[in-house]
């Protein structure tokens, strides 16, 4: 990957922009995001600043709390942050509070090269209400993967013939996904079929998976909630049905247990991000290292046609804080050389992060393919997941939609309530949210969200 050899990237344009601008010889560029993220600029960080002469401050702060600093360096227009890596979703919000840039001058003369990440994330990473302000670094998509060792043994295969009159194979329809992961169920092997995020605090993601593979979307026409169609009635019920082929203490699994689960060897599967493939993979954490199998996520079958669908959230965008005292322009060129492919493949290649492929030419580096043991299935299932990805709906409120339907969600999975009654107080509660933000300026906004992810 070119940039060493004097070669035209959006990394060496930004660099030569951030030389014509003269900047004093103490510019110091504040970085803030979460701690799994973050890694990626602590890799790429000595390059810059020796390219640039500009100085990094990098700050971060665990997955759980970073979020709402960022918000509250908003609300309070403070100016604590120059430049954040930010979940995609929270983009409403951030523009509601000011703090977005709108950086579609500098793009346009910068050339970041939109069309090299892999779309519909180069829009919805880039975009919010048709200007741009920022730049995706996160190619945050779910991979289905499966202990491949298992799968292909033969006398695993022959005893699953014989239990169900077929060839065990790769799942592709929800059912068969099912059968596949009761087979692997062996409590007293310590073997579960599945483990997948359950606790609460982001279920919503695989419950949407499911809920647009389905048929269901978030919203109709009229900006009315839709989570609580027959589709998410569906997605929800079988989602309780998956704790049969859980681990007992699956409700208290998040990212770190799920992967656990993977690298331990008591999981058969799981649906889950990239960077659970490099984890895994990983010989210094992982007992499981070369046993894994990557696929798409599996689909259910509406009208006729297998609908696969994999959830793409939440995607980090790389931003200019519109309160930093920092030379904005400048801050803009740091995000358009971090995210310029010789730069964000090192972070991408860096097994102890969470920063996944996000363009189409790291896709087809040779060196990616080289990072773990069958790193080359991994990034073609990557791959196919992203085109046919659910996006994470990016609007004002998003947290309060999100934390809405989750609170349902929990009261489903522990049984306090039926899927219907749990996504039916689930609109109610998406309704009021939208009248609260304006249900007119909710819909225009969600409108030109669909109009980006239509291409």
């Amino acid at each position: 990957m070119a940039d060493d050899m004097g070669e035209d990237t959006p990394g060496t344009r930004a660099i030569a922009g951030i030389k014509a601008l003269n900047l004093p010889p103490d510019t110091t560029i504040t970085v803030f995001t979460e701690d799994l993220s973050i890694l990626g600029p602590e890799v790429t960080k000595d390059d810059f600043e020796a390219q640039s002469g500009i100085k990094l401050d990098i700050q971060k702060s665990p997955f759980g709390e970073y979020a709402s600093k960022i918000l509250a360096d908003a609300a309070t227009q403070a100016g604590t942050f120059d430049v954040v890596l930010v979940e995609t979703n929270r983009l409403g919000d951030l523009d509601n509070a000011g703090y977005l840039v709108d950086v579609t001058e500098w793009v346009e003369k910068y050339d970041p090269d939109i069309e090299d990440f892999i779309f519909p994330i180069s829009h919805t990473a880039s975009q919010y209400n048709g200007r741009y302000v920022g730049l995706p670094t996160d190619g945050d998509v779910f991979i289905f993967y499966y202990r491949k060792d298992l799968l292909e043994d033969p006398a695993e295969q022959a005893a699953f013939a014989e239990q169900y009159g077929r060839e065990l194979t790769v799942p592709v329809t929800y059912d068969e996904y099912m059968e596949v992961l009761e087979f692997f169920t062996r409590p007293e092997e310590n073997l579960y079929g599945a483990t997948e995020w359950r606790i609460t605090l982001l279920n919503y993601w695989w419950f949407w998976q499911r809920l647009w593979s389905g048929g269901g979307t978030y919203f109709h026409d009229d900006m009315s909630a839709a989570v609580n169609s027959p589709a998410g009635v569906q997605a929800l019920e079988d989602m309780i049905a998956m704790e049969a082929v859980m681990s007992p203490d699956a409700l208290s699994y998040g990212y770190v247990e799920s992967v656990e689960a993977m690298t331990s060897g008591t999981a058969f599967s799981n649906i889950t991000w990239p960077a659970a493939g490099k984890n895994a993979n990983d010989p210094e954490t992982s007992t499981t290292v070369g046993k894994w199998g990557y696929a798409t996520v599996p689909g259910y079958v509406v009208d006729g046609q297998v609908n696969q669908r994999s959830m793409s959230a939440p995607g980090y965008t790389i931003l200019v804080s519109n309160y930093a005292d920092v030379n904005k322009e400048a801050a803009y060129l740091y995000t358009q050389w971090f995210t310029s492919p010789e730069n964000l493949i090192k972070a991408n290649q860096n097994l102890g992060g969470n920063t996944d492929v996000v363009r189409a030419s790291i896709f087809a580096d040779p060196s990616m393919a080289e990072i773990f043991p069958g790193a080359d299935e991994y990034l073609d299932a990557q791959k196919a997941n992203l085109a046919q990805a659910v996006p994470d709906p990016v609007l004002p409120g998003y947290g309060e939609y999100a934390q809405a339907l989750e609170i349902e969600l929990g009261n489903a999975l522990t049984g306090q309530k039926s899927p219907q009654e749990a996504l039916d107080d689930a609109a109610e509660a998406w309704d009021e949210i939208t009248d609260s933000y304006g249900r007119e300026e909710q819909l225009q906004v969600w409108q030109n969200f669909l109009a980006s992810i239509a291409g």
